[in-house]
Protein backbone atom coordinates (compact mmCIF):
# COMPACT_ATOMS: atom_id res chain seq x y z
CA UNK A 1 0.00 0.00 0.00
CA UNK A 2 1.58 3.01 -0.96
CA UNK A 3 2.21 6.00 1.62
CA UNK A 4 0.37 9.12 1.02
CA UNK A 5 3.08 11.14 2.71
CA UNK A 6 5.10 13.31 -0.17
CA UNK A 7 8.60 12.58 -0.86
CA UNK A 8 11.13 15.17 0.26
CA UNK A 9 13.08 16.67 -2.63
CA UNK A 10 15.91 15.99 -0.81
CA UNK A 11 15.15 12.13 -0.66
CA UNK A 12 14.56 12.54 -4.22
CA UNK A 13 18.35 13.70 -5.18
CA UNK A 14 20.00 10.65 -2.65
CA UNK A 15 17.60 7.97 -4.45
CA UNK A 16 18.92 9.56 -8.06
CA UNK A 17 22.67 10.21 -6.53
CA UNK A 18 22.37 6.33 -5.38
CA UNK A 19 21.12 5.47 -8.66
CA UNK A 20 23.85 6.76 -10.81
CA UNK A 21 26.64 5.61 -8.24
CA UNK A 22 25.25 2.42 -8.90
CA UNK A 23 24.84 2.20 -12.66
CA UNK A 24 28.56 4.04 -12.45
CA UNK A 25 29.93 1.02 -10.41
CA UNK A 26 28.23 -1.70 -12.96
CA UNK A 27 29.56 0.35 -16.04
CA UNK A 28 33.31 0.22 -14.27
CA UNK A 29 32.71 -3.46 -13.28
CA UNK A 30 32.01 -4.21 -17.43
CA UNK A 31 34.57 -2.43 -18.45
CA UNK A 32 37.00 -4.09 -16.16
CA UNK A 33 35.81 -7.28 -17.49
CA UNK A 34 36.31 -6.44 -20.77
CA UNK A 35 39.87 -5.72 -20.49
CA UNK A 36 40.25 -8.73 -18.33
CA UNK A 37 39.02 -10.43 -21.52
CA UNK A 38 41.32 -8.96 -24.05
CA UNK A 39 44.16 -9.76 -21.64
CA UNK A 40 43.53 -13.50 -20.76
CA UNK A 41 42.91 -13.51 -24.54
CA UNK A 42 46.10 -11.42 -25.52
CA UNK A 43 48.12 -13.68 -23.28
CA UNK A 44 46.94 -17.25 -24.64
CA UNK A 45 47.76 -16.21 -27.67
CA UNK A 46 51.23 -14.87 -27.03
CA UNK A 47 51.61 -18.38 -24.54
CA UNK A 48 50.61 -20.27 -27.86
CA UNK A 49 53.24 -18.79 -30.04
CA UNK A 50 56.09 -19.36 -26.83
CA UNK A 51 54.62 -22.97 -27.13
CA UNK A 52 55.39 -23.59 -30.45
CA UNK A 53 58.69 -22.02 -30.30
CA UNK A 54 59.78 -24.50 -27.49
CA UNK A 55 58.39 -27.28 -29.22
CA UNK A 56 60.43 -26.67 -32.59
CA UNK A 57 63.46 -26.03 -30.09
CA UNK A 58 62.83 -29.20 -28.64
CA UNK A 59 62.64 -30.83 -31.90
CA UNK A 60 65.51 -29.74 -33.41
CA UNK A 61 67.21 -30.84 -30.25
CA UNK A 62 65.79 -34.13 -30.50
CA UNK A 63 66.92 -34.65 -34.11
CA UNK A 64 70.33 -33.11 -33.10
CA UNK A 65 70.55 -36.38 -30.41
CA UNK A 66 69.38 -38.30 -33.40
CA UNK A 67 72.69 -37.44 -35.40
CA UNK A 68 74.55 -37.21 -33.18
CA UNK A 69 73.86 -40.62 -32.20
CA UNK A 70 74.22 -41.62 -35.77
CA UNK A 71 77.53 -40.61 -36.52
CA UNK A 72 79.32 -41.45 -33.45
CA UNK A 73 76.91 -44.52 -32.07
CA UNK A 74 74.92 -44.03 -28.96
CA UNK A 75 76.86 -44.94 -26.31
CA UNK A 76 79.85 -42.19 -27.16
CA UNK A 77 76.61 -39.68 -28.08
CA UNK A 78 75.37 -40.44 -24.61
CA UNK A 79 78.89 -39.73 -22.95
CA UNK A 80 79.42 -36.45 -25.13
CA UNK A 81 76.00 -35.02 -25.04
CA UNK A 82 76.06 -35.86 -21.20
CA UNK A 83 72.72 -38.47 -21.54
CA UNK A 84 72.05 -41.96 -20.38
CA UNK A 85 72.25 -44.43 -23.33
CA UNK A 86 68.55 -45.25 -22.34
CA UNK A 87 67.90 -41.37 -23.08
CA UNK A 88 69.39 -41.24 -26.41
CA UNK A 89 67.74 -44.30 -27.30
CA UNK A 90 64.56 -43.16 -26.42
CA UNK A 91 64.90 -39.73 -28.22
CA UNK A 92 65.78 -41.41 -31.01
CA UNK A 93 62.86 -43.80 -31.23
CA UNK A 94 60.32 -41.28 -30.66
CA UNK A 95 61.75 -38.84 -33.25
CA UNK A 96 61.61 -41.91 -35.69
CA UNK A 97 58.38 -42.88 -34.64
Amino acid sequence: MPSTTPISLAARERLRDHQAAAAKAVAVHSAALTRLDAASSRRAEVVAKQDALVATAAAEVAAAVVEVARVMGADVAAAVLDLSKAEVHRVAKETHA
